[in-house]
């Protein structure tokens, strides 16, 4: 399927299946936010941001659908990131339905938006720092972080979806699968009965998700998003619903070129180390980082980081201080 944003309308992707292209206030420029018709109401799953052009998206969605917000029976909130987390809390107050999200997601929530905008900001520049980035791009990733801080407010009261559960949407069972990678304890959400896998941020079309390195995070996000790709590739979904861009109908084979990026990354990474550099350094002869912006800045170190503990784990690389080393 391909589709060209912005999509001026929500659009079928599948039967009872409607995908909103909500604005985003990042590169991506929009997040695909999903509206599944049920007998006893529709689920929505994903929000945007919390401003005002998600809020305009979702009410000019909703009248387009005829939906009343009585009508809405669940929200349900694929991870803790912004763009998918940052309206949730908005639409619940607007329909009254109960959201969920993973179990082991929810502490997320709280880790990276619970505490004071300024405790966030310092614990960023603090960890950048200690990788050695330069104190003045640290400093700004933290004052990016409060921007986002209050754009997740007001904040969705989460239940726990256990992995393996089934969550019933659109009349259907969907088999809760913990897939942690992109975010900790990012979940994917897989009806067998019609080959669907709603993979949000797991799987994307032409660019890859995320992979990061962030303080307090599970210590190798690479290796876990390594295995969880065999997990969806092993699936033979026919249709994966993703987070950003266009659907993916060869999931399993989109699965096997994202694993052969990361094996090309992992390669160039151990070759820019040399005989030794600091997380910042790879960063930044990985990445054009004088083209990005702060936000890009901040997933690009993120990601380096991710590869550099990867290859530590595998016996490549050590760490001594905040210098990486060939082992």
């Amino acid at each position: 399927m391909e589709f060209s944003p912005p999509y001026q309308s929500p659009f079928s992707v599948a039967p009872g299946i409607w995908c909103l292209s909500v604005p985003i206030p990042i590169p991506l420029k929009y997040v695909n936010c999903f509206l599944i018709a049920g007998p006893t109401g529709w689920t929505l799953v994903d929000a945007g941001f919390n401003d005002e052009g998600a809020r305009a998206a979702w009410q000019q969605c909703f009248t387009e659908l005829a939906i009343r917000p009585q009508d809405v029976a669940q929200i349900l909130v694929t991870h803790y990131h912004p763009d998918h987390l940052g309206a949730a809390g908005w639409l619940q107050e607007w329909t009254g339905a109960p959201a969920f999200m993973h179990e082991r997601e929810i502490p997320l929530v709280e880790l990276f938006w619970g505490l004071s905008m300024e405790a966030q900001a310092e614990g960023l520049t603090e960890f950048f720092l200690g990788e050695g980035m330069d104190p003045e791009t640290a400093r700004s990733i933290g004052e990016h972080h409060k921007y986002q801080s209050g754009t997740v407010q007001p904040m969705a009261k989460l239940q726990p979806l256990p992995t393996g559960s089934s969550f019933t949407m659109g009349g259907r069972p969907w088999e809760v699968l913990w897939t942690p990678g992109h975010s900790d304890g990012l979940a994917v959400f897989w009806d067998a009965s019609t080959g669907t896998l709603l993979a949000n941020d797991m799987l994307l079309a032409k660019i890859t998700p995320n992979v990061s390195l962030w303080p307090k995070c599970r210590p190798n996000p690479l290796q876990d998003y390594l295995d969880s790709l065999a997990r969806v590739e092993a699936l033979q979904a026919k249709l994966a619903l993703t987070g950003h861009r266009t659907m993916i109908e060869d999931v399993s084979g989109r699965a096997a070129e994202i694993r052969g990026h990361h094996g090309e990354r992992l390669a160039k990474t151990l070759a820019l180390v040399g005989d030794g550099a600091t997380g910042w350094a790879v960063c930044q002869r990985l990445f054009p980082i004088q083209q990005l912006s702060i936000h890009q800045v901040r997933f690009a170190m993120s990601e380096a980081l991710a590869h550099l503990v990867y290859l530590v784990g595998e016996g490549h690389l050590v760490k001594e201080g905040t210098l990486f080393r060939p082992a």
